[in-house]
């Protein structure tokens, strides 16, 4: 086994590479992970600009990526790709059906065909929730019942991108993420976020349903320090599940979220409850990922909500 592989971040600049970087600088387990990032900036996390590591700034379907993966590992005895980029609105996924099919399939693909060798490992990185229906706790082993549109892509991804992988000498392993929230999450929409930025800034925000909606939440620096390990099982050459799963193994409503953070905060969130039958239709009403699955990255040492919100509300307070 060689001293160090290269981790290629595909998209390793957004709100999941940025906690995955931050996860291999803190910990020694990860010194033979020599990471490099390819990420065309449309989702960059501010600050990517003093980060000192190989990169390409453009995207991962231009030619100049495949020459700059050339550059930084000439060798041929194998790389581990964690692939980060794709479409994942839900909402926009019913308006843009194509884009999403593109996004998350085609263009992958055809990433895979052109720049992966023999001996490469291959992490895809995917969604727990869109892939089900929201009527069961989810496994691994889980059939795929997708709810929306957005699922039905990152469903076919998985199933596309695996065979490809295989046809082109690799190793391919999937990590399910459930909702992911904490820091590096300034570009992001979702719940936590959204919420969290309306209660430093005295803003109101919109509930959609009656709140009762639940979530299974896990802390962005746990999702990076799970990828990390996964590749770094990889890198030793240790035998690996082909499918993972990242969560709390806990869920929580988005009325528990609007808690938790006005506790964080000290101060009340200003909210309003909109029907958003619409919406709500095409995704599931609960997820909860298996908690004995989650720990197979994480062992007990997963952030509890309550704490996750704390921190995460100390990240944007910090930059207000």
């Amino acid at each position: 086994m060689k001293n160090s592989s290269t981790l290629v971040l595909v998209g390793g600049f957004g709100f999941v590479g940025r906690n995955i970087l931050d996860a291999l600088a803190a910990e020694p387990a990860f010194a033979g992970l020599a990471p490099v990032v390819i990420d065309d900036l449309s989702n960059a996390c501010p600050g990517h600009e003093a980060l000192d590591l190989p990169a390409w700034r453009g995207g991962y379907q231009d030619q100049g990526a495949l020459a700059f993966l050339d550059r930084v590992d000439p060798a041929p005895d194998g790389r581990i790709f964690v692939f980060l980029a794709g479409e994942t609105r839900v909402a926009d996924s019913k308006d843009r059906p194509l884009d999403f099919i593109e996004a998350n399939v085609t263009d992958p693909a055809r990433f895979v065909m052109n720049a992966l060798r023999p001996g490469d490992r291959f992490i895809l990185i995917s969604t727990a929730g869109a892939l089900f229906d929201g009527s069961f706790e989810i496994s691994v082993d889980s059939p795929y019942c997708p709810k929306n549109f957005y699922g039905a892509t990152k469903a076919a991804e998985e199933m596309i991108l695996g065979k490809l992988v295989e046809l082109r000498g690799g190793h391919f392993s999937v990590i399910r993420m459930t909702n992911v929230y904490g820091r590096h999450s300034d570009r992001k929409k979702s719940a936590i976020h959204a919420f969290t930025r309306a209660a430093r800034d005295g803003a109101e925000v919109t509930v959609n349903g009656d709140g009762g909606q639940s979530r299974d939440f896990i802390y962005a620096g746990d999702v990076g320090r799970g990828i990390a390990t996964l590749a770094a099982r990889l890198q030793a050459g240790e035998p690996t599940p082909p499918v993972s799963m990242l969560g709390s193994g806990r869920s929580a409503t988005l009325m528990e979220v609007i808690a938790a953070i006005e506790a964080a905060s000290g101060r009340p969130l200003a909210y309003r409850k909109e029907p958003a039958r619409a919406l709500l239709a095409t995704e599931p009403r609960d997820v909860i990922a298996n908690a004995a699955e989650v720990r197979e990255l994480l062992g007990e040492d997963v952030t509890p909500l309550a704490e996750g919100i704390r921190r995460t509300w100390a990240y944007y307070a910090d930059r207000g």
